[in-house]
């Protein structure tokens, strides 16, 4: 949960209202109307909602309101001034590596276990106006929100990544903690979560990837976009530029976690991933250690299901529980790391090929199984 100081809360006031909102309207119309619509069911300013849905990039520009707006000399932050930077396993499956022959995309949703506790994770099914000629959709998320992940009737699904890198920026004018003012002309940039959606819209693979190009942000983070035609990529994606992540032709699957992977990225001279570590240097290796040997023509929902259910490194793992017990001295001033109230909030297959959702609120190590065919129209 993005918790703002008083500090922040003018600053976060200014970017939506003079960077998102009208960005959105000029941009994507038909979002800013659903965003209104859920403001009014809920009786809450539209700049609230607005709010919720780009607390991912707020969270991950704050760094940029300290040290003077510069980033830190070594490149890295204190992990609690980004309180989701370790989230989500993504992995997409070829056809040819399932025993069905269906493509896959599957994930791990980590995040604050408040969502879990307070049951503010839903499943939300969309039925467009048929004159919108937009197809049906399926999207696991949050009370408030558009999507964290989901598939749309057409056979593509998105699922995501946090990812954090120095290029991240402040879209408007702001004072930092040091008192020193930053003059910028305000931009106009969407929230990133919002691409997840807009890739949905479409029913050509082509033509969602125009358009999550064409997204004008501020913050990085990974698009995991697949197509039910059986092929997936990550997208890397940082304010500037998109790196793609193909995978090796022949494992039949393609993962990401938490940290870049692109080596066009990491060889950057003034470009910097700014993830902290921890888990997200095992869990891509630990994952594909689950699924490799199965990877030609082996897989079934339930090796992956168990895949995802790995514990190396547990409660910290690519299952991951809440770490009650975890706390540092004042003294471990290397990390400035005290907590961590993170879990598997939700774990889902998307089934691009006939359609279907199967997925389970908390880890896939405990959770039920529930199963959902997506229908286009209504």
């Amino acid at each position: 949960m993005l918790i703002l100081s008083f500090f922040f809360r003018s600053i976060v006031s200014n970017i939506v209202d003079q960077c998102y909102i009208p960005a959105l309207k000029k941009f994507y119309p038909a979002g800013f109307d659903e965003l209104r619509g859920i403001a009014e069911g809920a009786g809450l300013p539209v700049e609230d909602i607005v709010m919720l849905n780009a607390r991912y990039d707020l969270a991950r520009i704050m760094y940029r309101m300290q040290n003077g707006g510069q980033e830190p000399r070594n490149g890295h932050h204190r992990p609690q001034e980004d309180d989701v930077a370790n989230e989500c396993t993504s992995v997409y499956f070829y056809p040819e590596a399932m025993t069905n022959g269906h493509a896959i995309a599957a994930q791990n949703w980590d995040m604050s276990d408040h969502l879990y506790n307070h049951d503010l994770c839903i499943y939300l099914e969309i039925h467009p106006d048929p004159s919108e000629d937009r197809p049906s959709m399926f999207c696991l998320t949050e009370a408030g929100q558009l999507i964290r992940t989901g598939m749309n009737s057409a056979g593509l699904a998105v699922t995501a990544n946090s990812l954090l890198s120095s290029e991240d920026y402040v879209p408007i004018s702001y004072t930092d903690t040091d008192g020193v003012f930053h003059d910028i002309a305000p931009k106009l940039v969407l929230p990133l979560t919002l691409a997840r959606r807009i890739f949905l819209d479409y029913r050509l693979y082509s033509e969602g990837l125009v358009a999550i190009n064409a997204i004008p942000r501020h913050v990085s983070g990974n698009l995991h976009v697949s197509t039910g035609e059986g092929f997936g990529m990550a997208l890397e994606v940082s304010p500037n530029r998109i790196y793609k992540v193909y995978g090796n032709v022949d494992d039949n699957y393609v993962v990401h976690t938490n940290h870049w992977a692109h080596l066009g990225f990491l060889a950057h001279d003034n470009a910097i991933d700014r993830s902290p570590g921890g888990s997200t240097w095992f869990r891509w290796q630990r994952v594909e250690k689950g699924i490799r040997k199965y990877r030609h023509g082996q897989l079934t929902l339930e090796l992956i299901k168990k895949a995802f259910s790995d514990h190396l490194s547990y409660p910290e793992s690519l299952c991951s529980h809440p770490n009650f017990k975890q706390k540092n001295t004042p003294s471990n001033a290397l990390t400035g790391y005290t907590s961590r109230m993170g879990m598997t909030v939700a774990f889902v297959m998307y089934d691009l090929t006939e359609n279907s959702i199967t997925c389970c609120k908390g880890g896939p190590c405990t959770g039920v199984l529930q199963k959902f065919m997506l229908l286009d129209g209504c």
